[in-house]
């Protein structure tokens, strides 16, 4: 009982093939049962391709009574995006709400100031919980830099190679002198204190706002930011009791207090070319993403809500709330986003932990990871909030975000696409049909109505060059299509006469 908008020679998902499974298991154990029995909720469960080897799933379900839907009202309703990371033109990055270690923003937002020609966001889920204002609570890196040092919870991260893991990770750093002395790094992008020099770059804000009782060096790299690698760069500016020195993408500041600052005096000049390396001990991977969350869900293809570690409480345990996760397979060629709505009766009443944990088994995960859920669970699938958020205002502001990004160059035209697949009208009404066109790889192309060809069925209405539909005057059904050369897509009109 899935519907899906395919085209021919698209691949079929993972998750779509397993269901179809299910569907065929009840068939043989039940041999009675028919689809008949099955009281489905207004739409459908369905599946859309949404970029290369990426599949948006809308999956409804009665709680713990599946695939049976006997009382005809959705317990969950659930949307994953299934995507293939192997496929060149994919790739995973993490956003941080305005750049800045500070500061919240809508996921549709994020995904918006990400997405351009080159780098267009497939798919976008909420991340990391944060503190209140908008720093999350554990490591995110994007793109090889630190935004946020972790904490002692679960992080799923990204290698250069494109290798991920979910794993609770520390980070420790080095300083070496040009006279090749070595000092600890005491910490990134947080508050300096007592004795301590601290690591500075531009997610942190303008500037180190830190009081002028220390000295701070501006170093401008060499190389690359890279995480278990030694980063050479120059000493520029030294700042002796100034504090707040500014900050900007290109350069790195170091600030220093006490014992670290008198180690600063005693071996550091302007113009020294300096060592610095940033490593993470549980990994000899270079990490280029990473986002936090908590609990882990799934360990090594087991369930295993590690709550005792991470903490959480019964409620956030076992109370249904709204969810997001992340996972992925044993041979990582599957990952998945995904969202369950909640805390909205009627429509979709969330999940616990363990039944979030066993979803994500049911969708082949190995690893899996909880993260920022109740209103701020956000899924955008192309530029477009595909699931219901909880809060009543809406979609919530977060402090980061997980994106899927495709990298193609714009194509040729390949697809149509009417959003809406049945129409009911009144005799006489109108209805302003719109479309999308995309590529063959689903990034979209700047087409208007004028450049489409529109016509209907049979006479039960009429439909202009512009896909504006009038219905007829007696009851009917028909179809109006869309093309353009191969492109095209139809949808359903329903005419009624209003009693």
């Amino acid at each position: 009982m899935l519907a899906a908008k395919l085209k021919p020679g698209v691949p079929v998902p993972t998750f779509f093939k397993s269901n179809l499974l299910k569907i065929g298991a009840v068939l043989l154990f039940y041999p009675s049962f028919s689809f008949a029995q099955w009281r489905e909720p207004a739409e459908k469960n369905s599946f859309s391709p949404i970029g290369p080897q990426a599949w948006h799933h809308t999956v409804y379900r009665q709680a713990g009574d599946f695939p049976i839907n006997r009382s005809g009202t959705p317990g969950w309703v659930i949307h994953v995006v299934e995507f293939d990371l192997r496929h060149p033109f994919l790739q995973l990055e993490t956003v941080k709400a305005g750049d800045h270690l500070q500061g919240k923003e809508r996921t549709s937002m994020m995904a918006a100031r990400r997405d351009y020609e080159k780098h267009r966001v497939v798919a976008a889920i909420n991340g990391d919980y944060d503190t209140g204002n908008g720093v999350p609570i554990n490591l995110q890196m994007r793109n090889g830099e630190i935004v946020r040092q972790p904490t002692a919870h679960s992080i799923f991260a990204l290698s250069a190679a494109e290798k991920p893991l979910i794993n609770f990770l520390s980070l420790t750093g080095s300083l070496q002198s040009k006279q090749k002395f070595w000092q600890t790094l005491h910490g990134f992008n947080r508050v300096r204190n007592a004795n301590e020099l601290i690591f500075y770059n531009h997610y942190f804000g303008a500037n180190t706002n830190t009081n002028n009782f220390g000295s701070e060096i501006r170093l401008k790299p060499l190389e690359k930011f890279s995480i278990n690698d030694t980063i050479r760069a120059v000493v520029g500016e030294f700042h002796r009791h100034i504090g707040s020195a500014p900050l900007d993408a290109s350069t790195y500041v170091i600030s220093a207090h006490g014992a670290g600052e008198s180690w600063l005096h005693r071996n550091i000049s302007a113009g020294d070319t300096i060592k610095f390396v940033w490593r993470i001990p549980e990994t000899r991977w270079q990490l280029v993403e990473a986002i936090g969350g908590l609990p882990r869900l799934v360990r090594d293809g087991r369930i295993s809500i590690e709550t005792h570690t991470e903490g959480g409480g019964e409620s956030f345990t076992h109370n249904r709330h709204p969810r997001t996760a992340i996972g992925f397979n044993a041979d990582t060629s599957r990952f998945f986003f995904v969202t369950v709505d909640g805390r909205q009766p009627g429509y979709s009443e969330g999940m616990t932990l363990p039944e979030l944990a066993s979803f994500m088994r049911e969708l082949s995960c190995v690893q899996a990871l909880n993260l920022d859920g109740g209103g701020s669970t956000t899924m955008v699938v192309r530029g477009n909030v595909a699931n219901r958020p909880s809060d009543p205002t809406g979609e919530r502001a977060v402090a980061n975000a997980l994106l899927l990004i495709c990298t193609a160059p714009p194509g040729k035209l390949a697809h149509l696409d009417i959003p809406i697949s049945t129409v009911r009208l009144n005799a006489g009404e109108k209805f302003d049909f719109n479309m999308t066109a995309t590529d063959n790889f689903y990034n979209p192309l700047n087409l208007t109505d004028e450049n489409v060809s529109w016509k209907t069925s049979k006479r039960f209405g009429r439909i202009d060059h512009r896909g504006l539909f009038t219905a007829g005057t007696r009851a009917d059904s028909g179809f109006v299509f869309a093309h353009r050369n191969q492109a095209r897509d139809s949808a359903k009109v329903i005419v009624r006469i209003s009693p």
